[in-house]
């Protein structure tokens, strides 16, 4: 059962350089989460990785955000926001198990295996920021270390959009109508 809750998971290897960027992100978030509005009643995770089980906190939220580096060859520095399709009604039993090892497991198949153990995949969005340098080293390279603020407000972003842009419950009178006036909101 969804609860209020939105759940941020910011993963990578902080050892791998710019690999980090996404733990580096929730730290930034989970410093905000107490004076900005859009954050409260965040649950901020870091991770190394997305793992199976946390699909139970998945299931639990209302919104899921995930941040990670860019495993793709895109400038470095830059931030993608996308929202995730919501998974199959069947994927989690192949998406979730496909993965050759937890280092491949991504947020779709995450998703996937939070509707098939718990039924439930809230509304989801991927924050990605492209990186310069993934050698050995604990520091960020000075291009990413500046996406990071970008990326905390795309984050933001994807909150306020996917917690405000579902219709709030109405009820429904015996003709089948909304009661009241105005717009769901």
């Amino acid at each position: 059962m969804a609860t209020a809750k939105v759940f941020v998971v910011g993963y990578g290897n902080p050892l791998r350089g710019d690999d980090g960027v996404g733990q580096e992100v929730a730290h930034v978030l989970a410093r905000q989460k107490y004076h900005l509005p859009v954050l409260a009643g965040t649950d901020v995770t870091c991770a190394h990785q997305l793992v199976p089980e946390m699909a139970l906190d998945v299931s639990r939220a209302s919104f899921a955000v995930f941040v990670d580096a860019a495993g793709d060859r895109r400038p470095a520095g830059t931030v993608t926001l996308r929202r995730l399709a919501p998974p199959a009604p069947d994927a989690g039993r192949t998406g979730a198990t496909s993965a050759s090892c937890w280092e491949d497991f991504s947020p779709e198949a995450l998703m996937a295996l939070a509707q098939d153990l718990y039924g439930n995949a809230p509304p989801a969005a991927l924050v990605t920021i492209g990186v310069q340098d993934t050698d050995l080293g604990s520091a960020l390279s000075p291009v990413v270390r500046l996406a990071v603020p970008r990326a905390a407000a795309a984050v933001r972003l994807a909150i306020a959009a996917g917690t405000c842009a579902r219709p709030a419950h109405r009820p429904r009178s015996e003709s089948g109508r909304t009661k009241g006036r105005g717009h769901n909101a």
